[in-house]
């Protein structure tokens, strides 16, 4: 899953598109206003300096949702450097997914194993927040997500538990300074796309 990125303030007119966030290029190719950044042969991103001359975005770090007006103007770029175009995103990443089941954490007294319906699919996951019960809905950062910190969210095994999926507080869903407890979504259903309603 790639995720596009701007900010004036820090950054000045250049919108990011990051494709592998935890590789770090080794080689730049640029065409005009279009960076194309590679680890060995794999593209991990594209730097599209002076944007603003193409189009203007309001944003401050990642970009969600991302708009298919955008994704137009950033696929005129990238097919203007020869580049592959970018899908359109039909996902944002995030998702809802409704708690059927908690379980106090074997090894971790302050932590807690949660199955959740995301949608039909059941996955499991470890938090630290406590904030909710069985029935309540969360949003949860799913396998591949680039998150607005730049990282990639990738599924494993932690202490043979499986971890699916990352549970958000609104502080990491940039919807408000709360970083200690999850964000509840119960005003929506379980599956649904956080960002892409």
């Amino acid at each position: 899953m790639s995720a596009l990125f701007y900010n004036y303030k820090t950054n000045g007119d250049i919108l990011f598109l990051v494709n592998e966030p935890e590789s770090y290029p080794d080689k730049a190719v640029t065409k005009g206003d279009v960076v194309a950044l590679y680890k060995g042969e794999t593209l991990v991103g594209v730097n599209f300096l002076n944007i603003g001359k193409v189009c203007k975005i309001h944003a401050d770090g990642l970009i969600v949702p991302v708009d298919d007006k955008l994704v137009d103007v950033v696929n005129c770029l990238l097919e203007g450097a020869m580049l592959a175009k970018l899908d359109y995103f039909a996902s944002s990443g995030y998702k809802v997914g409704k708690v059927t089941k908690i379980e106090e954490h074997p090894l971790d007294e302050k932590k807690r194993i949660l199955t959740l319906d995301l949608g039909g699919l059941s996955i499991s996951t470890v938090t630290r927040y406590s904030n909710f019960s069985v029935g309540d809905n969360l949003v949860l950062v799913t396998d591949g997500t680039i998150k607005f910190d730049g990282t990639k969210f990738t599924k494993r095994l932690e202490r043979n538990i499986p971890i699916e999926a990352e549970v958000c507080s609104g502080n990491d869903l940039k919807v408000n300074d709360d970083f200690k407890s999850a964000f509840l979504a119960n005003d929506l259903e379980a599956g649904d796309d956080f960002f892409l309603r």
